[in-house]
């Protein structure tokens, strides 16, 4: 007979699967072998009238705290100390499962590949890869010694899991246990490290979560092939930023310079995205939008604009334009052509969305692309080359 919490579990799963999230029959079974309980000692709630972290002990949950554990949400798992500047920031947490689930199909996993894990967490993704993996090992790497003893703890119950745990910096990769067939990243990273894309077997798969601006983060996944790595973006996703040890919370943004006083413009697609139109979404449309002008070589930035809406700036020289979903705030008539430019450049070639183009990658280093269609956008550690789909094949949901 199951227990409360293994029942939660196998409803979990039923959910993934209805949702669309869950399909391949090995993963639906890891899932199902793999509750979540078993990897969160504590979780930790912010409590905002008290301005502190709140910590939830889980050890023995009751009905309560099981519908926390199994809700799809991300929960944070470590805070950093509590000081001068504030209660702390978050330093590790257990992923969405709907994402987990997603980015494990995305993956492909089976048995016998060689599997590198950067980002331990609680252990949960690592147990789930060393059941698809088997009989290989799964090589998962942490900067964190705390975080990857306790998710060496939590594996110990699971004894038919080959996990192999080592303390290093994600952003290296780990040589030693190379060439994987699979890598995959469970922290935000702004660009592909170029250890990843030398460590990635010819044919080999990579998922990481890219950061390419402020708001703007997506699962890239691709391939290796003869030395030059190929992929596209799968899906919007938010997890805590790689960092080198000792290093804790998001890293410091950059703002743009105050600029003059905004002028405000109607938005050309004023009225359009309001709740009642199946299928209007601001989020999709302007981050396709800003991610078109970041691929150009604008700079972009995220805010919070009237009522919580997300608001998305450009930059071109001080040039500066935020888009709201019914007007725009220019600082001048350049940044007004800017902004109109732009729109009628993405609307020409289709409104392509950041799924809908080829990533081409080398690190600075390497011997990049003389001719490349589309274009080169310089990442911090790799040159990237983004180049709409042409054509388009777009699946719209039913109305």
């Amino acid at each position: 007979m199951l227990t409360a919490a293994d029942e939660a579990n196998q409803q979990m799963v039923d959910r993934l699967i209805a949702e669309g999230d869950l399909w391949s029959r090995p993963l639906i079974a890891a899932f199902r072998a793999t509750p979540r309980h078993r990897f969160l000692d504590r979780i930790f709630q912010y409590q905002r009238k008290r301005e502190r972290w709140r910590e939830i002990p889980l050890l023995e949950p009751g009905a309560e705290q099981l519908r926390l554990i199994y809700s799809d949400r991300a929960l944070i798992t470590h805070v950093s100390p509590a000081d001068r500047t504030g209660p702390g920031v978050p330093t590790s947490s257990s992923s969405q499962p709907s994402l987990m689930a997603q980015m494990l199909e995305d993956l492909q996993l089976h048995a016998g590949l060689r599997t590198l894990e950067v980002g331990s967490g609680t252990g949960y993704n690592a147990a789930l890869l060393a059941l698809l993996a088997a009989p290989a090992a799964i090589t998962s790497v942490d900067v964190d010694r705390d975080i990857l003893l306790e998710a060496w703890e939590h594996l110990r119950s699971f004894a038919d899991r080959r996990v192999d745990f080592r303390h290093a910096d994600g952003r290296e990769g780990y040589a030693e246990a190379g060439p994987f067939d699979r890598i995959m990243v469970t922290a935000a990273t702004p660009d592909l490290e170029p250890a990843w894309l030398e460590q990635l077997a010819e044919g080999g798969l990579l998922l990481a979560p890219l950061v390419l601006a402020p708001g703007l983060a997506f699962v890239v996944r691709g391939t290796m092939t003869k030395g030059e790595f190929r992929g596209r973006l799968t899906r919007a996703a938010y997890f805590m930023p790689l960092h080198a040890e000792g290093e804790a919370g998001e890293p410091g943004e950059c703002p743009w310079p105050q600029s003059p006083e905004l002028r405000t413009a109607p938005a050309p697609w004023a009225g359009w995205f309001e709740r009642r139109r199946i299928h209007g979404n601001w989020l999709e449309f302007v981050q396709a939008l800003v991610f078109f002008g970041l691929a150009r070589g604008l700079e972009v930035q995220q805010r919070s604009g009237t009522g919580g809406e997300a608001e998305y700036g450009i930059n071109d020289l001080g040039s500066i334009c935020w888009f709201g979903s019914g007007q725009w705030q220019v600082n001048g008539d350049s940044a007004h052509d800017l902004a109109c430019d732009l729109y009628r450049a993405w609307l020409e070639a289709g409104g392509p969305r950041p799924t809908e183009f080829h990533l081409r990658a080398y690190p600075r280093h390497g011997p990049g692309v003389l001719q490349a269609r589309g274009f080169l956008r310089r990442g911090p550690r790799c040159d990237q080359f983004w180049e709409p789909m042409d054509p388009i094949e777009r699946i719209m949901p039913p109305s």
